[in-house]
């Protein structure tokens, strides 16, 4: 069933609390290069894969990017930058061709090489390719026909037709090992990890917790990025801690030291601790309402330019937020690709969504069932 996406409402500001006492005491010591400190993070759901091809939320992408590396990264403001390519050209509308980085190995000593950026997004690109399961990520490629190997550090990206956020998109594909992943599967590979990432895998359960080591011989990631070299911290765990009330208390207790998704209600309390640190930024995730315009009432666009008009966004925003989030109208933040400034959205005017749906024949309004994430309801 067809469902458009009418109304982008607003951009939330993610926030991650770091707890900066206990848990091991002072700050690690990353000028020295012998810090041996482990940083616990605590998760606020189950990981979908360890494999780069088979997730595709934004929880199991903060674990796997960790052991993982792609072409290129994006910097905090909203930068495309080189990681495991050096560089890229555009040579003709439907054509992208990248030089790769030399000296780069997966996590078990094999080297880096076009091979394994052919064979990763071959996984992506071709139904049933991963043990017959095929990626979820698929829509994440767009109109990319196929990618071929011009030399040991050379690719080029071929299009069907002009896709001009392919560079915006690129940050979330990693790169995986095509020998490690031919030798063993796909299932073995899920299970244990090998990457070009900072950290390589451990041990872990997607239920539970994964635990990570720092790669002494990684490459040092984007030269665009500092601190550039191996990872100050030698071991890095991420904790699967579904309730909020559990992660604050963990983390308040020293038991781990970052925390995800912590609710705008709760900031001031935690910015009174004087062992808690809260940071914000400027999220790439864009919630919205996706409205079915295939079935009545919302296939009328007077209903559906009511249903604009009718929520108070800045409202909600002021009140439940807390003001830690910004609207946004239309599908991009600001200063992403393709935002438009210009945009002013729509106006809070109760006047006008009754005169809509009095227009369209709902008089008396008309009942919605409005889906949503449990943790938004």
């Amino acid at each position: 069933m067809k469902r458009s996406r009418w109304l982008v409402v607003m951009s939330f500001v993610l926030m991650v609390v770091v707890f900066l006492g206990g848990c091991g005491g002072t700050k690690p010591d990353t000028e020295s290069g012998t810090d041996d400190k482990t940083i616990v993070v605590g998760i606020k759901q189950s990981i979908d894969s360890l494999d780069p091809a088979l997730y595709r939320d934004r929880v199991s992408e903060t674990v796997v990017r960790n052991m993982f590396d792609g072409l290129v990264t994006r910097t905090t403001k909203m930068e495309i930058v080189p990681e495991l390519a050096e560089s890229w050209e555009n040579p003709s509308p439907t054509e992208w061709i990248f030089k790769l980085r030399k000296g780069v190995t997966f996590h078990n000593g094999d080297p880096f090489t076009a091979d394994d950026v052919v064979f990763s997004f071959e996984r992506i690109l071709k139904p049933g390719s991963i043990d017959g399961q095929s990626s979820p990520r698929t829509g994440m490629v767009g109109p990319m026909e196929r990618v071929e190997k011009l030399d040991d550090y050379t690719v080029k990206f071929v299009f069907t037709e002009p896709w001009p956020i392919f560079l915006r998109i690129l940050p979330h594909h990693q790169m995986v090992p095509k020998k490690y992943i031919e030798e063993h599967g796909s299932a073995h590979f899920a299970q244990n990890p090998v990457g070009t990432g900072p950290f390589r895998f451990v041990r872990g359960g997607l239920d539970e917790e994964v635990v990570l080591e720092r790669y002494d011989d990684y490459y040092g990631g984007s030269p665009d990025i500092p601190p550039i070299g191996p990872a100050p911290a030698k071991t890095a765990v991420f904790k699967v801690l579904p309730e909020t009330a559990t992660r604050i208390s963990a983390m308040q207790a020293g038991d781990v030291h970052i925390v995800q998704a912590v609710p705008p209600h709760l900031v001031d309390q935690l910015e009174a601790d004087p062992n808690v640190n809260v940071k914000t930024a400027i999220g790439t995730r864009v919630f919205f309402l996706e409205l079915n315009v295939t079935r009545e009432p919302l296939d009328d666009v007077r209903v559906r330019k009511a249903v604009n008009h009718a929520i108070d966004w800045d409202a909600i925003i002021e009140n439940v937020l807390e003001g830690y989030a910004i609207r946004s109208p239309g599908p991009t933040i600001p200063g992403s690709f393709g935002y438009n400034d210009e945009i002013k959205g729509y106006e809070y005017s109760p006047e006008k969504a009754r005169r809509f749906l009095a227009e369209a024949g709902y008089h008396n309004g008309f009942d919605l069932i409005i889906d949503c994430e449990s943790e938004y309801k």
